[in-house]
Formats: C-alpha cells, structure tokens, sequence
C-alpha cells in the first residue's frame, strides 16, 4: 500500500512519519530523494545551473540550495522553472524505490507538493497534516533560523488547509502536543492497515 503524505512547511509531516515508522511503515522521503537528484555529477545540477546561473552554485561545484529558494519563493514562475525541472528525475527515483519492496509493504512517501505535483494519483491513500499557520511559524522560525519573510514566502506558494481538508482522505491535525500526536497517528494507523488488509 502507498501512502502519500503532506502538509505545508512546519505543519510536522516529519515527526508524523517517524511515528508511522516507528509503528512499521516503511518511509520514502522526497525532499531526501532531491537533494539526491542534484548531486554532482547530475545532468538536474546542470540544468539548475544552466537556467539559474552561477548564484546558485556554491565554489565546490554543489547546489547552494537557500540561494535558490530565495530566487524561486520570489517568484511564482522561476518555482515553476524548478519544479518542471527537478520533478521528473524525483518522481522516477521515488517509483524506483516504491518498487523495491513486495507489494505488500505499508510505504508513506513524503511529499511536500503531493496534490500541486500530480503524486496523489500515484497513490491508494493520502494524508495531509495541518497546523495554524501561526503555530507554524514559529516552528519554522525556531527549526531553520530563518526571517518571519522568508517563513511568510514558504508558506504562501503551498496550499491552504482547507485545500488540503478538502483533498486528502486522512488528516491529522498537528497542534496539541507529542502524547496527543502519538493518539492521532495511532488513529490514522489502524485506519491504514485495516485498509491494507482489506484490499
């Protein structure tokens, strides 16, 4: 069974999927699969490079990743750019590694832009985890160290949780502490697997 899960920045979709493995799913993180896709030697980096100029390279030859996000949270069209570049070199790796386990494996792909990418028809559930958006904030400010601007930016180019309500078939709301998380997640995973074992 394939997962998708997602939520904007700073809603916990990390810590939703450490419970969910703790819990025996197996977990495919996209964002780590990106940083995968462009490194050197990568034809994605050169593309990167290419369109974005030298701005985004650091002097070793490597993505300098938050040059980019500053570009591409800026402007709607240079995220698109990115995304239309980066995101069939993730997608073929992520159905690689979905691949590799027997069919009846319990995999949570992680991913930031399940619905904007077109993900979600990859998979048989989704999951979407939300928070208020000033409660993530202060998680992003606290985590990344970054400007209230930059946390404001990141936020804005994602979906708005009333998409995701109406979007994903299971939600998980983020904003109590780690007991009630751990509660909620518990919920969610019975609900997976009876799922699983009815198919």
């Amino acid at each position: 069974m394939v997962v998708g899960l997602t939520g904007g920045i700073g809603s916990g979709k990390s810590s939703v999927a450490a419970l969910l493995a703790k819990r025996g799913a197996t977990i495919i993180d996209t964002d780590a699969i990106a940083r995968e896709v462009v490194e050197p030697p990568s034809p994605v980096l050169d593309a990167i490079h290419y369109e974005f100029g030298s701005g985004v390279m650091t002097p070793d030859g490597r993505l300098d990743r938050k040059a980019l996000a500053r570009i591409v949270f800026a402007d709607p069209r240079q995220r698109e750019l990115l995304n239309r570049l980066t995101h069939p070199a993730i997608r073929e790796r992520t159905m690689e590694r979905i691949q590799s386990f027997p069919h009846e494996t319990m995999i949570v792909v992680v991913v930031p832009l399940l619905f904007e990418s077109g993900f979600d028809k990859l998979c048989d559930t989704t999951v979407a985890v939300i928070a208020e958006p000033d409660v993530r904030r202060s998680r992003v400010a606290t985590r990344d160290q970054v400007s209230e601007e930059s946390v404001a930016a990141r936020m804005s180019a994602q979906l708005s949780d009333d998409e995701y309500l109406r979007r994903a078939q299971h939600l998980i709301n983020n904003e109590g502490d780690a007991a009630d998380l751990e509660r909620r997640v518990d919920v969610l995973w019975r609900s997976l697997t009876s799922n699983s074992a009815s198919r």
